[in-house]
């Protein structure tokens, strides 16, 4: 049963979010990480990997601009503890003339409106206090006097209350009151962009549908930012759009010649070259698509997707993936594909993936890079 009601003990106000700036010219070093999905381990792994951090957290990384891609929630039961040290890490890298840029993912937005399939149990039980069962009892009391007053059907029983107590456990509560409309955590979402441009780069989430009408990227950021402020999302909203930011796979996984054309025309539009997301989930490879115009970098870092470790450097407009430690030049052409996934091979523990990919490329003269992403 999905949970209609407005628990008014709960609801927060909400203001419109800041918007930031959106745009850095200048920059001499970026490191760019994909989804983290609650993984905390993982997290701290890859930012020390990339040497933005100490044994202690602390931020080592200079005037490095970090692009994390969002989907920092979900899947995983440590999404807080990142986010708290992302939040720190935002503040003590702008002192050192560094920067942390949190992209919003559909992940995010999924923790504010509501959709909560994905939630890790952990995240509940990390969320749990001394006051956590009379928030329970209180939501519970609200719960069955909305069934009694809308619901006339539904048997309220004990059989009832026991599985409503399974859906809504412990800790539940307060997850909401952290992530929904007006909470502590969205408004922090909402003031975060959805697509910035570094240099001649452009990084988001999802991808940006080059097929369609393209929107400024500061009204790309006040749109989502605005929807994310309402509840439920307004009909049509962008912020759930399969064809938009936040959700677009086109750039990760359509072939060459429906694609490559409508892309060349969108980076021309917003003065880019090359367009870096997530969202759509590499086998373990940072993977560069359409002579490096689009970079994937979902390489599933997190142990619900195999442990990747790997993700971008961009150095001097030179682009880098480092790769369980080392660092191997992204190819500047589809032609050095090949040659890329076999520097990459032997650094991995189960190489059996890469392996694949490269027979692949072997036996077929055209590139089959959307072969190594898969739907998440």
């Amino acid at each position: 049963m999905i949970l209609k009601i407005v628990l008014v003990f709960l609801l927060l106000q909400g203001n419109a979010g800041a918007f930031a700036r959106d745009t850095w010219r200048g920059v001499e070093r970026i490191v760019a990480i994909g989804d983290l999905h609650g993984d905390y381990g993982q997290f701290r792994d890859v930012m020390t990997m990339m040497r933005l951090i100490d044994e202690s957290g602390a931020w080592i990384g200079g005037k490095t601009h970090l692009v994390q891609t969002g989907d920092i929630p979900d899947r995983g039961p440590d999404s807080l503890m990142i986010i708290r040290d992302l939040q720190a890490l935002q503040k003590t890298a702008r002192k050192a003339k560094g920067f942390v840029h949190l992209l919003i993912g559909n992940h995010e937005s999924m923790n504010i409106y509501g959709d909560l399939r994905y939630v890790h149990p952990g995240e509940y039980t990390a969320l749990r206090d001394t006051q956590s069962a009379n928030r329970q009892t209180d939501y519970y009391r609200q719960f069955i006097t909305y069934i009694t007053a809308n619901e006339t059907e539904t048997v309220v029983d004990d059989a009832f209350k026991t599985q409503w107590m399974n859906t809504y456990p412990l800790g539940y509560v307060e997850h909401r009151i952290l992530w929904q409309p007006g909470g502590e955590l969205a408004r922090w979402v909402r003031k975060n962009n959805t697509v910035i441009r570094i240099n001649d780069i452009l990084f988001v989430h999802g991808g940006i549908n080059p097929h369609q009408p393209l929107l400024s990227i500061r009204k790309i950021n006040k749109t989502i930012s605005a929807e994310l402020g309402k509840t439920p999302l307004p009909d049509g909203a962008l912020t759930s759009a399969e064809e938009g930011p936040l959700w677009y796979r086109g750039l990760a996984k359509n072939p060459r010649e429906s694609e490559l054309p409508a892309l060349v025309n969108m980076l021309e539009h917003y003065k880019a070259n090359h367009i870096v997301i997530g969202h759509t989930t590499t086998r373990g490879v940072i993977n560069p698509r359409f002579d490096g115009r689009v970079i994937t970098i979902d390489v599933g870092l997190a142990s619900h997707y195999g442990s990747g470790m790997a993700a971008l450097l961009i150095e001097n407009g030179r682009f880098f993936s480092i790769h369980r430690g080392t660092i191997v030049p992204l190819p500047v052409s589809d032609q050095g594909l090949k040659d890329y996934y076999e520097k990459i091979a032997p650094l991995e523990p189960n190489p059996d993936h890469v392996q694949k990919i490269i027979g692949l490329m072997e036996a077929q003269p055209v590139t089959v890079e959307s072969s190594i992403h898969f739907t998440k």
